[in-house]
């Protein structure tokens, strides 16, 4: 993993002033943090989660939990969302490679399990198996926030409110992500397409 360089050091030493007035309750205060640090914050998440739209989605987190995080002024602001950043990003990255275990694990499925029947004959369970090879291929080709979406709806039976509710992000993009990723599939596996249409 890679520790996010440099330090938690304060790239606003000067604006106490904004600190003050978070902690008197100003209702303009937290628009005027969001300017001072977003960037800031982003660069940090960036350099752990090696992807901007993720690094964005971590930092819009730390903004919308600030309000409810108790913070009380115990340490300086930067420091307190710079950890908060720090901790969201291994947080997702952590999330990711759970997510990224289930997609793998329907590919391997795909690949490895017997669909075949047993009275099959042995050429047909041959070409079965070869078709759910490349079927696995192809699926790891699908973008993995994609990909997914199609393991929790195909592998585990889950509905798009599910899905929404296990990936934190809304329904209208569940239902977005899975019609790009049956697209990225159909696309993947268009060369086995042609040469099973070109054998028949």
């Amino acid at each position: 993993m890679h520790g996010p360089r440099p330090g938690p050091a304060d790239p606003a030493p000067g604006r106490s002033d904004i600190e003050q007035r978070w902690l008197r309750g100003d209702p303009e205060a937290l628009a005027d943090v969001h300017r001072c640090y977003r960037g800031r914050l982003e660069a940090v998440a960036l350099q752990i989660v090696r992807s901007r739209a993720d690094a964005e989605d971590v930092v819009q987190r730390v903004f919308q939990a600030l309000p409810r995080s108790g913070y009380r002024g115990s340490a300086s602001l930067w420091s307190y969302l710079y950890r908060a950043a720090v901790n969201g990003s291994v947080n997702l990255l952590r999330a990711r490679r759970r997510r990224d275990a289930l997609s793998e694990d329907l590919a391997q499925d795909l690949t490895l399990a017997p669909r075949a029947s047993p009275e099959s004959d042995p050429e047909s369970r041959v070409f079965e198996g070869e078709i759910l090879a490349c079927v696995a291929r192809a699926l790891l080709r699908v973008k993995p926030r994609h990909r997914r979406v199609l393991v929790l709806r195909v592998k585990h039976g889950l509905s798009n409110v599910e899905i929404a509710r296990h990936e934190g992000i809304p329904p209208a993009t569940v239902a977005t992500w899975l019609r790009r990723g049956r697209e990225e599939l159909r696309t993947a596996l268009g060369p086995t397409l042609d040469d099973l249409e070109g054998a028949s």
